[in-house]
């Protein structure tokens, strides 16, 4: 069975289940965090500075301080801190990556989970050496030489040079967390700033994406939006022809790059399964662009996850028509004709069923068929002459008793 044939559940009966089910991870990650802060705190008076701790309790994140920081120093979610750091493979101690005073966005998934964890654990100031399992580090996935290191800030940064991390490798970091400042209101910063941080987020979410990660990546994409949505530029919403309104090329730049993050986002959601908000953030690139054969690409494959097949196919021309020459809208629409000749077919042999009027194979007769004129003199003879022998065996016992 291929894929378009499987029968696919959407988790997202409503647009708005992403954004639930988005704040109630936010809400269980915080929580443990704050735990895992006050357990951190009662082992404080325990635990020697050089000594490792166990920050989660479950050996998958192991913590030594190095250099203490100052007290009740601690970011936030949302705050921007600089801090360097050393990526090592524990067991060869080779180099994966190594930055210095570099600006991340803490809790945007910028850098790997255990990371961006250990970092709302950490003072101004404070330097670490950290062990982390897997599962806070490639993952399953792992990486491969050649593959992105997806460094922060970086739209093609370098690749991987190194031994194959696999799904059981371990890894070392040193961090330190210089300082840290609350984020600016998005309102206040320039266009080229929001237009640099919206699309360092889109860059971010496509290594997810690419990682096998798209709830990761949805959660960078939304941010990416959160700082290039610009609705007093006159950009939020097209004419009622279609088009845009005349505004400044900045400003159409930002819409630009906030045009693609939707459409990245709704290929994340795809994967997610989560229709309706993706088929929603489709829709938002379409008023803008009705003819981004992109969109109208991804319209086609969510409309056919969703079994609005009929649609599907309707989207699947239109891209076709904008890209002639991608292969990939010519294989969506090949897929579209495909299901949509084995959906008439199929709705053919049910009206068939429902009239009586079913084809018989060649040669059978049919059951509401009347006998022909000559097979009905051949059995009227042979029922008469039966009939005349059983009377004339009737006569001959009568006879013989009288």
């Amino acid at each position: 069975m291929s894929e378009e044939e499987r029968t696919l559940v959407d988790k997202s009966e409503s647009s708005s289940f992403e954004d639930l089910a988005s704040a109630a991870a936010q809400e269980i990650e915080e929580a443990k965090i704050a735990e895992a802060a006050a357990a951190e705190k009662e082992r404080a008076t325990e635990t020697k500075p050089d000594e490792w701790q166990d920050v989660l309790g479950s050996g998958a994140l192991l913590k030594k301080i190095l250099k203490p920081g100052k007290d009740d120093s601690r970011p936030n979610r949302g705050d921007i801190c600089r801090i360097s750091y050393e990526l090592k493979i524990r067991d060869s101690g080779h180099i994966v990556e190594k930055r210095d005073q570099v600006k991340i966005y803490l809790g945007d998934n910028e850098l790997l989970q255990g990371l961006d964890l250990a970092l709302t654990l950490m003072h101004e100031g404070e330097e670490n050496l950290l062990q982390l399992a897997p599962r806070f580090a490639y993952g399953e996935t792992g990486l491969k030489p050649g593959e992105s290191l997806g460094l922060v800030g970086e739209l093609d940064g370098p690749k991987y040079e190194g031994p194959v991390i696999d799904p059981e490798t371990w890894l070392e970091v040193r961090l330190e967390l210089h300082d840290w400042n609350e984020e600016p209101e998005h309102e206040t910063l320039p266009i080229a700033e929001r237009m640099e941080i919206g699309t360092r987020r889109r860059a971010r979410g496509n290594w997810w994406y690419g990682r096998g990660e798209p709830t990761l990546a949805v959660q960078l994409y939304r941010r990416a939006l959160d700082v290039l949505d610009e609705s007093e530029g006159g950009i939020t919403d097209p004419t009622p022809s279609g088009q845009l309104a005349p505004t400044s090329e900045a400003l159409k730049a930002l819409l630009e790059e906030r045009l693609r993050v939707h459409n990245n986002m709704a290929a994340a959601q795809l994967k997610a399964g989560a229709y309706e908000a993706a088929l929603q953030a489709v829709t938002r690139v379409l008023q803008c662009q009705p003819d981004n054969a992109k969109a109208l690409y991804r319209k086609s494959r969510i409309l056919s996850a969703m079994g609005r097949n009929s649609e599907a196919l309707e989207a699947a021309r239109a891209a076709a028509a904008a890209a002639p020459d991608d292969s990939g809208t010519k294989k969506e629409l090949q897929r579209c004709e495909q299901r949509a000749n084995r959906d008439r077919s199929v709705e053919r042999r049910l009206a068939k069923r429902m009239l009586g009027t079913t084809d018989q194979p060649k040669g059978s007769a049919s059951p509401d068929k009347k006998p022909s004129r000559a097979k009905m003199l051949v059995w009227g003879s042979l029922l008469l002459s039966l009939l005349v022998g059983v009377a004339s065996v009737l006569v001959y016992r009568y006879k013989m008793q009288h």
